[in-house]
């Protein structure tokens, strides 16, 4: 795969750049996967309700020598617009902390064990809402759609 090394930091760039093709099969795999998740329903845009943005962030998986893998992209809602109490009760990131993949690591070598990492592209899709959310449609579509499963969260 042949890549620009600077990754791009919006749609607009991603699909204008000579390496666009690869980006938008990246955002179409995205779009898909939120599709076949449900993790929206799309919905006219309710006049009580302010949705909140979303954004693509975007990135080049490398094997070991530092090849270009897999294009990535993510879509995010722009979680910095919601407020507390009014929005949203709680926050949750998933996030291993050290000690427990060090311990994890150790015993993993002491019986002799392989250790495969993985990437998991879907990780927040199976988050259900509590709350009523609804999100502008990220660019490249055309329609509002109101949220069912928890997406990335961009904190700003």
């Amino acid at each position: 795969m042949a890549a620009t090394e600077e990754v791009p930091k919006t749609y607009a760039e991603a699909t204008t750049r000579q390496d666009q093709d690869e980006w938008k099969k990246a955002i179409a795999s995205e779009l898909k996967s939120l599709i076949v998740n449900k993790t929206w329903k799309l919905v006219p845009k309710p006049a009580h309700q302010r949705p909140i943005g979303c954004r693509w962030v975007f990135a080049l998986k490398r094997d070991e020598k530092g090849q270009v893998v897999r294009y990535k992209a993510r879509l995010v809602a722009k979680g910095y617009s919601q407020r507390h109490g009014i929005d949203y009760e709680e926050t949750y990131s998933p996030v291993a902390y050290l000690n427990s993949v060090r311990a994890m690591l150790a015993r993993c070598g002491a019986e002799g064990m392989e250790i495969e990492q993985c990437d998991v592209d879907t990780a927040f899709l199976y988050g259900k809402l509590e709350e009523e959310i609804y999100m502008e449609l990220p660019e490249g579509l055309r329609e509002s759609c109101k949220c069912r499963r928890r997406l990335g969260v961009d904190e700003g």
